[in-house]
């Protein structure tokens, strides 16, 4: 058996307002994956348990960082956090070393508002990120009719509906 221990690996980006990736760990030192140094801040306090179930659904998933500057507070109020791309690895560290050996993918999404908790005696706060899977399943579907008409109205010259199989007399619900 392989001595050592495993952490989570936290990626989220930031390059839409210019920032990077924030790359973090809860590990009890910095480690090292393919070249990326992910920070051990001590602030990545908690991440939900993942459940497997036979059914689509989308829950959220929660991080929690802990000890943040006040100084933060303005990022966290700019959105910079709003819809940004998020990945979890869950990852195996030899002994003796910083350097993952193995991950795993845990979770992919994208970042909701994160909600802050305040502690104004020690000058720091807690943010809880919540995150939505890639697989957003609580957007409704923005749907348009279409018929020979209407489809050659979006898509001129494009001749769809004229080679269809049966004409069904009725115009058809398409995802857009």
């Amino acid at each position: 058996m392989k001595e050592g221990f495993y952490c989570s690996l936290v990626s989220l980006d930031l390059r839409k307002v210019n920032q990077g990736f924030m790359n973090l760990t809860d590990a009890a030192f910095d480690v090292e994956k393919d070249g990326i140094l992910y920070r051990a801040f001590g602030t990545l306090l908690a991440i939900d348990k993942i459940t497997s179930e036979n059914s689509l659904t989308s829950k959220e998933m929660s991080i929690t960082l802990s000890g943040i500057s006040m100084d933060f507070q303005d990022s966290v109020n700019s959105n910079i956090f709003r819809r940004a791309p998020l990945l979890i690895h869950k990852a195996f560290v030899p002994d003796g070393s910083n350097v993952v050996e193995e991950a795993v993918v845990y979770y992919r999404g994208f970042t909701s508002t994160p909600e802050t908790n305040i502690d104004y005696k020690s000058g720091s706060m807690a943010l809880k990120v919540s995150c939505k899977s890639i697989f957003d399943l609580d957007r409704k579907p923005s749907l348009c009719r279409a018929n020979n008409a209407t489809h050659q109205a979006y898509h001129s010259g494009d001749l769809f509906f004229a080679y269809a199989n049966q004409d069904l007399k009725d115009d058809v619900m398409w995802k857009q």
